[in-house]
């Protein structure tokens, strides 16, 4: 299965504090899916929402410390995608001092919904998100995805991070080297 094609919104250059986490001061700058995926090994992680808890305590910072075994197994770029928009995700890096890995802001949620990982967070009052995975991409074809056990339009769950997580992915591009 291929990536889909999706133009993502993003933010470059916000660098004028106008308080809290919040910047401006930059550009807008469109980057599609070919930018992202052709002739690359990526791998893309996505979690419901920035700034919540296991994402801010676990799941983000993880794949920042393991970036850089990431990159010395062939991979190329390891995103972090949401659907949040780009001042959001742009302000959570800042904010959880993240330098290596890349935010995708999924705004309108095109790219989850092609996925079929878009999902309703009714008791969290969310709205649509992105369910909790992670795949390996090489060329625009998914290689794996590490999808989280309980996939739901209600909230009836725990928000299970099992399977998403950056050893679990290191682990499997490890095992199929070569």
């Amino acid at each position: 299965m291929k990536v889909p094609y999706v133009n993502f919104k993003t933010r470059i250059g916000d660098d004028n504090a106008v308080g809290g986490c919040a910047f401006i001061g930059g550009e807008w700058k469109d980057v599609d899916t070919t930018e992202i995926f052709d002739n690359k090994k990526v791998v893309v992680f996505a979690l419901p929402g920035a700034f919540t808890p296991t994402c801010s305590s676990q799941q983000l910072p993880g794949y920042e410390e393991m970036y850089d075994e990431f990159k010395a197994n062939g991979i190329d770029e390891v995103y972090c995608l949401s659907v949040n928009d780009a001042f959001v995700m742009n302000a959570w890096f800042k904010n959880q001092d993240i330098k290596k890995v890349k935010p995708i802001g999924d705004g309108e949620g095109v790219f989850t919904h092609g996925l079929d990982m878009l999902v309703d967070k009714p008791v969290q009052g969310f709205g649509k998100r992105s369910w909790r995975y992670s795949m390996l991409v090489d060329n625009g074809k998914i290689v794996k995805q590490f999808v989280e056990e309980g996939q739901n339009n209600s909230s009836s769950d725990a928000d299970p991070f099992e399977v998403s997580d950056a050893q679990t992915m290191l682990d499997f591009i490890k095992s199929n080297a070569g």
